[in-house]
């Protein structure tokens, strides 16, 4: 069993490790704005593969795919060893899915937060550039040109470029980029545009002033997310610690659980009791978090 799970946890780290170039099928040539008005063109496997990088996950699908039926092979290994009942270990498989689950969700949190941050200067930049120029377009080539500007804001503002080079509307452009970053600062940011484009006004000044109140809000995030991390850190730890300390009395005395799971009932027991601690551990994560992905701040 260590072997296998050594096996396991071995590959999984290789399959992240690797490059997505590497396992997936890349397309040259492709203009940005073609890439956007036929996307709903693309066949089942094209759209799996934008909706994780919508996602923001880092993954390919074939990563993606590897590292969920790794995850879901190693838990239903572990309880099949433990239930000795194969059809009783199924649901178990879904568990492996929902930690690869779990793993995406906490790269594409981060991801969100850096896009946002680096977004803040973003519009620092725009807001001075439209004060020479009444461009938009100007004002984006400046983002994406901008050495101040982590890379991953200058790659999504030069697409935005290309997208309304392609004359492909503002507000089309913009929503794909929400769409691609999954941040909640995006919708702030298109509806500011579009609403100073139509009625006039200072952009400049109005540019200025969402930065300050994008990052005030920043700010009370935080503080409200460390005020949550303790409660998430003890749901983490409650749902861990029954599996881990079920592994560390098999792995220490295999028939420990024989008496246990000669009977049926008795292997009912054990599986209810793994999916009680699952479902319990999600339905607390979900109520405390459940505010912000109200307000698209999570």
């Amino acid at each position: 069993m260590v072997g296998m799970l050594s096996v396991i946890i071995g590959l999984s780290a290789a399959i992240v490790m690797l490059p997505k170039r590497m396992l997936g099928r890349q397309v040259m040539g492709e203009h940005t704005a073609v890439h956007a008005l036929l996307r709903q063109r693309k066949s089942a496997a094209e759209r799996f593969a934008w909706w994780l990088e919508k996602r923001r996950a880092g993954f390919s699908a074939v990563q993606y795919l590897l590292l969920c039926l790794l995850s879901g092979g190693g838990t239903y290994y572990v309880s099949l060893l433990i239930l000795q009942s194969w059809w009783m270990s199924l649901p178990t498989f879904l568990a492996g899915i929902l930690i690869c689950e779990r793993l995406i969700g906490i790269r594409q949190a981060k991801r969100i937060e850096r896009f946002e941050e680096g977004n803040i200067r973003a519009l620092r930049i725009m807001a001075s550039s439209l004060r020479t120029s009444p461009s938009y377009r100007k004002a984006f080539e400046m983002i994406a040109c901008s050495p101040y500007v982590p890379k991953d804001v200058r790659t999504e503002y030069a697409r935005i470029v290309e997208l309304v080079s392609g004359q492909v509307p503002l507000e089309a452009a913009l929503q794909d980029l929400q769409a691609r970053t999954g941040s909640g600062d995006i919708g702030y940011l298109a509806t500011i545009v579009l609403v100073q484009r139509d009625s006039g006004g200072d952009m400049a000044k109005t540019l200025d002033l969402a930065a300050s109140s994008i990052l005030r809000r920043k700010q009370l995030q935080r503080r409200q997310r460390a005020a949550m991390s303790q409660l998430l850190a003890q749901v983490n730890l409650l749902s861990t610690m029954p599996f881990l300390f079920v592994i560390t009395l098999y792995l220490n005395n295999p028939a420990h659980f024989e008496p246990l799971t000669q009977t049926i009932g008795g292997r009912l027991a054990v599986l209810g009791c793994f999916l009680s601690i699952l479902l319990g551990g999600e339905l607390i994560r979900f109520l405390a978090l459940r505010p912000f992905r109200q307000r698209g701040e999570w």
